[in-house]
């Protein structure tokens, strides 16, 4: 393969380029835009210097899923150029659906479709966002169609592109899950590059010596792919540090607070501007972001899709603004780390279970439980004169993440084996997450300044056997 440029970058080193990648790169704004959209949302809130971009991530994506690429096809014997042509380009594209702060508004998508068709500044099928898990590789796969042409002009196979992103169970299923699995390049970009610009590595970290190592020991086994011995303590380590980021960066209780801040203001402008109540440059403007999301792209919108440009629209909302400048209303967290959420709840594993099952897919059950919760609050309260407690006095805030310890295989003399049954460390990554906190409550500061420290004492001891009745609630 043949590269005209190489971009410097602090994670890869020199990232190179082919002469159809610069001018599909430099030429396409549905690239060029995610120089405009953070990395990790809200994170810098809380970590600063995490203000990098879904570009820096695509383009290292790109390098990544080249080597796990050219690793499988000397596995198998069959260097095609071609083939890994494509694979880099897929890699590119992968993430051009994200809306402005990236996963931070993804699960509004909906909502926010459906406020413009009842405005009627929209026409779109919401079947495809109604199945997905997420709507942002919905929107990445109507713009790759829509790219098609200029794919075509570059000399590359359209249809192969879109394979590779998004039939992962077809003829090309091993390098598919390359680009989406439970060891792929965006995942071990992601670690790396988040890593580096948080500042958050504890203990441990993924360097490049690592992604070699476990590269070059990576093994072809019919569809999927596993490990020699080799790589073993690589894994390890990739997984120990994956956790730690999950832990201390996107769910760090100051981070997922701010999230449901920002989430919470954008919900309520998408619901005044449903109906027809709302701010008129702020519902023009989300008019246009659903376009976007619905893959229906101009000129002007591509660029209207972009954080900075959802900041200079939403700072006529004053809480946005507070939000900037990191003043939102106090709140005050009930549990921030493993030892706390233990204090409260006897059989933290148990709580767990139950908030999964509530998980995201259930927000109006987690709007009862929080009415619940209040509703119970101030019969424990006996609602003292000036201490009655509303709904927005709480946050309830579900987070997940999968450590994937049992997916990755290791090659054995009794044949391949998850990591977590011969591994003690990634064994001990799932019995982490199993206790860590699988939610946050935070309470209005204010509401505990009117009510006194019972009112956190009495929320804590009510938790359990309400999450137990929601729990019913869905179930029946």
């Amino acid at each position: 393969m043949q590269y005209k440029k190489a971009v410097r970058d602090p994670v890869h080193g020199f990232i190179k380029l082919t002469e159809n990648e610069v001018e599909l790169i430099d030429g396409e704004p549905l690239i060029q835009r995610l120089r405009y959209v953070k990395q990790v949302g809200f994170v810098y809130l809380v970590y600063p210097a995490a203000t990098h971009t879904r570009f820096d991530h695509s383009l290292g994506v790109m390098h990544v899923a080249t080597l796990l690429g050219t690793r499988i096809m000397q596995q198998l014997g069959e260097v095609d150029e071609e083939l890994l042509r494509h694979i880099r380009v897929a890699a590119l594209l992968h993430d051009i659906g994200h809306l402005p702060f990236s996963h931070s508004f993804e699960i509004l998508t909906r909502e926010l479709l459906h406020m413009a068709a009842v405005r009627g500044c929209l026409e779109v099928d919401m079947a495809p966002f109604d199945a997905a898990q997420k709507p942002h590789e919905v929107t990445t796969r109507l713009l790759v169609d829509r790219l098609k042409p200029r794919l075509s002009e570059l000399g590359y196979d359209p249809g192969l592109v879109a394979e590779l992103l998004f039939n992962r169970g077809g003829r090309y299923r091993l390098y598919s899950s390359i680009l989406s699995g439970v060891f792929d390049a965006d995942r071990l970009d992601y670690v790396m590059r988040d890593m580096f610009f948080t500042g958050a590595a504890v203990g441990t970290n993924l360097t490049h010596i690592d992604l070699e190592r476990m590269v070059e020991n990576l093994e072809v086994a019919g569809d999927s792919f596993l490990f020699n011995e080799k790589a073993r303590v690589n894994l390890e380590g990739y997984l120990i540090t994956r956790y730690n980021l999950y832990r201390h960066v996107y769910l760090h209780h100051k981070t997922v607070l701010f999230t449901e801040i920002a989430r919470g203001i954008l919900a309520d402008n998408i619901a005044k501007c449903a109906e027809g109540s709302g701010d008129g440059a702020i519902c023009g403007y989300l008019c246009d972001l659903a376009k976007f999301a619905a893959g229906q792209v101009d000129g002007e919108n591509v660029w209207k899709a972009t954080d900075d440009y959802f900041v200079s629209v939403f700072v006529r909302d004053g809480r946005f603004r507070d939000l900037l400048s990191r003043k939102p209303p106090e709140y005050i967290t009930l549990w921030k780390r493993e030892k706390d959420f233990l204090e409260i709840f006897k059989d933290p594993v148990r709580v767990n279970e139950i908030v999964d099952r509530l998980g995201p897919l259930h927000w109006a059950v987690m709007d009862e439980l929080k009415r619940k919760l209040v509703e119970r609050l101030n019969v424990e309260l006996g609602e003292a004169a000036g201490c009655k407690l509303s709904p927005e006095d709480l946050i309830l805030s579900y987070v997940s993440f999968d450590p994937y310890a049992e997916d990755l295989y290791i090659s054995t003399s009794m044949g391949p084996l998850p990591l977590s049954k011969i591994s003690p460390l990634a064994d001990a990554v799932n019995e982490a997450w199993r206790r860590a906190p699988h939610v946050f409550i935070y309470v209005k500061k204010g509401a505990v300044e009117r009510c006194g420290n019972n009112a956190t004492a009495s929320l804590k001891s009510v938790l359990e056997p309400l999450m137990d009745l929601a729990v019913r609630r869905i179930s029946a």
